[in-house]
């Protein structure tokens, strides 16, 4: 690792705090990248050239061309010379703070190797979810494979969901605290942020939990559809979809919202299977007469009774039957223009 003017600067003024001598941080060719002598920064210290020759500290104890007295150490990081510090002064005196001086500079180089490794995780891990949010592709060998070293199990369902705010980036600390550990997330851009929501029992919770945050303006919920970026999709055309019928509502939901969105795609197929579930159930329940009397009689229960000559529990019951068969309840609005497309095309 080598040893940055900015990092070295900030050994020098760390350790000035505490110690009433000049330091100086020389980098691993001797030359003088931090100082409390700011004129003294980018020349060649002999001592220091002399120290990482030897890989020990050395002292200066005459004063020569351009050298003053002082100690020179090595900074040594798994045997590798990165750098010296080097305190100014009578080595007699300055010669106790050396190895505290050095310890320290050790100690911030590795941390600051770490904080470096870190986010460049943190950046490859972005990469990898950004080309998972968009890959239309099947999965191969090579991304099942990446995917692991990420601590993503693409043989799980996953669900996407955006989240749009006004600033997505200082809402990020509190969204990871709102979020499982196996729940990774994406920041589009300051608005935009994608879960990557692992399919579990108690997703139906953490929506609403997201749902109750004021920094979170809408929210579009995909399915568990492979490959992901289809999840993502239908997440964002539930949005797109359901501000344009729903502009008060908050959380956008695919499923909800799949009718309408199939209507933009001329996607008839899936509303015509829905008649033909009623069909199927037999003639005796009668339940595709029902469904269109009761909308002939705009859905009011009573009119419909008489008009079936039936009785409204028996109404009620065929009405159930719809629900059950069609997941589609006549009752909800939403639903029964649905039922009534599908009589449409069927």
């Amino acid at each position: 690792m080598k040893l940055s003017k900015n990092l070295a600067q900030k050994i020098v003024k760390e350790m000035m705090k505490v110690i009433p001598y000049n330091v100086n941080v020389m980098n691993e060719k001797g030359m003088i990248i931090g100082s409390g002598d700011r004129n003294r920064i980018g020349k060649i210290h002999e001592g220091a050239v002399k120290a990482i020759e030897k890989k020990q500290m050395i002292e200066v104890h005459k004063l020569g061309k351009g050298a003053k007295l002082g100690v020179n150490e090595p900074i040594l990081i798994n045997g590798e010379v990165v750098g010296v510090v080097g305190l100014t002064g009578d080595p007699e005196e300055v010669r106790p703070f050396s190895k505290l001086v050095r310890v320290t500079a050790a100690l911030l180089i590795e941390q600051a190797k770490r904080l470096k490794q870190d986010q460049e995780k943190e950046k490859q891990m972005e990469e990898f979810l950004y080309e998972l949010a968009y890959r239309k592709k099947e999965y191969d060998k090579e991304f099942y494979s990446l995917s692991s070293n990420y601590g993503v199990n693409l043989d799980n369902n996953y669900q996407g969901i955006i989240l749009i705010g006004e600033n997505m980036e200082n809402f990020e600390k509190t969204l990871k605290k709102l979020l499982p550990m196996s729940t990774h997330f994406l920041r589009l851009d300051a608005q935009r942020v994608v879960l990557f929501l692992e399919e579990n029992k108690k997703n139906h919770m953490l929506i609403q939990l997201l749902e109750d945050q004021e920094e979170i303006k809408k929210m579009g919920v995909g399915d568990f559809s492979k490959p992901f970026s289809n999840s993502l999709e239908k997440a964002g055309l539930a949005i797109e979809i359901g501000k344009k019928i729903m502009p008060s509502k908050k959380v956008y939901t695919y499923k909800e919202l799949e009718f309408f969105i199939g209507l933009t795609h001329e996607n008839k197929n899936k509303r015509i299977h829905l008649i033909k579930s009623l069909e199927r159930a037999g003639e005796k329940l009668e339940l595709i007469k029902t469904l269109q009397t009761y909308i002939e009689a705009n859905g009011e229960m009573n009119e419909t009774a008489k008009h079936l000559n039936i009785h409204r529990n028996t109404l009620n019951y065929r009405l159930e039957k719809i629900y059950e068969l069609t997941e589609k309840h006549p009752k909800n609005l939403l639903d029964l223009v649905e039922l009534l497309s599908g009589i449409v095309w069927n």
